[in-house]
């Protein structure tokens, strides 16, 4: 079954029966307006290279440049490690792009393949001139990726990604499939609940990076889903467009830890992806064409920029976001 079918259809079940994590749907169609007017003549897009944090090679001008894949493998290793960065105050995403920026500017070859399979504890110590949390899984990761590429697409993430012939669903399906630690699911009152968010953010990051040409052309990117991590739900909570339990609300102020696959955490991040799909859907119906992973970073960024203003985000140890 497709998996971004899979991701929408559970994550909506939860969403159904969820008791911590509910959508203020007033709230909702409030914020959703106050884009629209905000936005009316042209809406806001993010551009993923804008970011200064980011590596990009592409040369939008030039459409043969589009097919490089030194972006694709940096990319890769970005959302291999793109998790779980709040054990260590003051750690966020930026530092890891750029850290991994610096890295292949430094040694373009860093993120081939036969390197990836190898890194070592003393090797992600060096490229980022620090010890990241969790650093012992995040060493198997990215070792998953370099001997997974030698071992089924010849060693070239350009041959893993062109296999999906252009459509997402079918990059999702072979990151999920091949790779282990991109597995991101869990079980919610017996039904087995679909996020898969790095994998999804790889094939969004190559659709922004690549302009949706080249490596990033993907027919069916409309079907990707928001991609539930912290942020995301840590900002529209702060809007009221979701709001938790009173037993939930206090242990995130409190910084307690929710643990990984209990009904707290998988409704945060369920009932997050359903109210992102309500108001994609809410724009599209005001002929405001936005894809779910655009409003995704649109909220991600907003909440990027007023850290310092908001409350907690809720904390959960795992390696999937």
């Amino acid at each position: 079954m497709d998996p971004l079918a899979l991701i929408r259809e559970t994550t909506a079940y939860v969403s159904s029966l969820s008791t911590h994590v509910k959508i203020n749907e007033q709230e909702l169609v409030r914020e959703c307006e106050d884009f629209l007017e905000k936005h009316k003549i042209k809406p806001h897009k993010e551009i993923w290279a804008d970011n200064w944090f980011h590596y990009c090679d592409i040369d939008i001008e030039h459409e043969s440049s589009t097919f490089t894949d030194l972006t694709a493998k940096y990319i890769l290793v970005l959302d291999t490690l793109n998790f779980c960065f709040w054990p260590e105050e003051g750690l966020e995403y930026e530092h890891l792009a750029r850290g991994l920026k610096n890295v292949l500017i430094a040694n373009p070859k860093a993120f081939d393949a036969d390197q990836l399979a190898k890194v070592t504890t003393e090797t992600l110590h060096n490229w980022f001139g620090r010890e990241l949390p969790n650093i012992s899984e995040r060493v198997r990761l990215v070792r998953e990726v370099g001997t997974v590429l030698l071992a089924h697409f010849n060693g070239s993430i350009k041959e893993m990604i062109l296999a999906a012939k252009n459509k997402a669903s079918v990059l999702v399906d072979l990151i999920t499939s091949y790779f282990w630690g991109f597995r991101d699911s869990a079980v919610y009152r017996g039904k087995q609940v679909f996020f898969y968010k790095r994998a999804q953010i790889f094939v969004g990051d190559l659709w922004g990076a690549y302009q949706g040409r080249g490596l990033g052309k993907f027919d069916d990117i409309k079907q990707l889903t928001m991609f539930a991590d912290y942020r995301v739900p840590q900002i529209l909570e702060s809007l009221k467009v979701i709001e938790y339990s009173p037993e939930l609300k206090k242990m995130i102020e409190q910084k307690q830890e929710i643990p990984y696959g209990s009904e707290m955490e998988l409704e945060i991040r369920a009932v997050t992806v359903h109210c992102v799909e309500r108001m994609r859907d809410y724009f599209n119906k005001h002929h405001c064409e936005l894809l779910a992973l655009e409003i995704d970073w649109m909220l991600w960024g907003r909440g990027e920029a007023m850290l310092d203003k908001l409350p907690p985000h809720h904390r959960t140890l795992t390696i999937f976001y």
